[in-house]
């Protein structure tokens, strides 16, 4: 479902009619602001260019990361593909991967979670929710004790 613009390299939210309403049937739907591009999900597809100064950001992340998830990617595409192994090389950042089955970067994932992501990222949340809750009950005893 198309819920952002991407025409002429500026993405705009769609307005609630546009979102209704979807795009026209049988025909590529025409940006209604500049009447030029064409509206598209806001991703990049096979051939296009990446925007350079979202790449420059997305390898700023990466390597200041710790942790680096990869959710439902076959990690087959570059320069996407690299990221998690720059954050691992550049800050030892730890891998999780997400997936179906194995990838081309399943060997470097220091923690593999096999499943659909709508499956396994709702169990992951509770997994952490709950080590949260425990490390804040912990924390609390901790006090208690010293005072």
């Amino acid at each position: 479902k198309v819920r952002r613009r991407n025409a002429a390299r500026v993405p705009k939210p769609l307005t609630e009619e546009e979102t209704a309403a979807g795009p026209p049937a049988g025909r590529v739907p025409i940006c209604p602001s500049c009447s030029t591009g064409v509206l598209k999900p806001d991703g990049v597809y096979f051939g296009e260019a990446l925007d350079k100064q979202l790449l420059k950001k997305s390898i700023g992340q990466s390597i200041k990361s710790k942790v680096v998830m990869m959710v439902g990617t076959r990690g087959e595409v570059d320069p996407a593909a690299k990221l998690p192994l720059m954050a691992k090389s550049e800050n030892r950042a730890k891998i999780v991967e997400v997936n179906i089955g194995p990838t081309r970067l399943s060997k470097v994932a220091d923690i593999q979670l096999r499943g659909a992501a709508g499956e396994v990222l709702p169990k992951l949340q509770r997994c952490v929710m709950e080590l949260l809750q425990k490390a804040k009950l912990s924390n609390l005893a901790g006090q208690k004790e010293t005072e």
